[in-house]
């Protein structure tokens, strides 16, 4: 088991559990993890961190804040889903999917307020 940050709803604290590679269904993590990839971009930053799941040197992840509107996630997590297939939270596999794994448009207006709400830099 491996500690790390959780996708979390807007408005709650950020929290790290500790997650399972393998605990996600095979048939769920190529649309999942097109979600986590595909939704709006609160932040992101040049380069990668080392991978929690791999003890390789070489496996790294993405390092970003990504955002559906009511949950937010780092970047990683698309990352973990697709290559090593940890799960996170069944209630946010349970809204991705009643999103039909396609997140919604987000204004720009909306993504300044969502990077404030969940405390993150905020652009100049």
């Amino acid at each position: 088991m491996t500690l790390v940050s959780v996708p979390y709803r807007i408005g709650d604290t950020e929290t790290d559990i500790e997650c399972v590679t393998g605990s996600l269904p095979e048939e769920l993590a190529a649309k999942l993890a097109g979600y986590l990839e595909s939704a709006e971009p609160l932040l992101f930053s040049p380069g990668t961190l080392p991978d929690p799941f791999f003890d390789a040197e070489g496996m790294r992840v993405r390092v970003g804040v990504m955002t559906d509107g009511t949950w937010v996630w780092n970047l990683a997590w698309s990352d973990y889903v697709q290559y090593h297939r940890v799960a996170p939270p069944a209630e946010f596999i349970r809204h991705a999917e009643s999103l039909d794994f396609v997140p919604p448009k987000i204004s720009v207006d909306e993504a300044m307020r969502l990077t404030e709400a969940a405390g993150l830099p905020m652009p100049d």
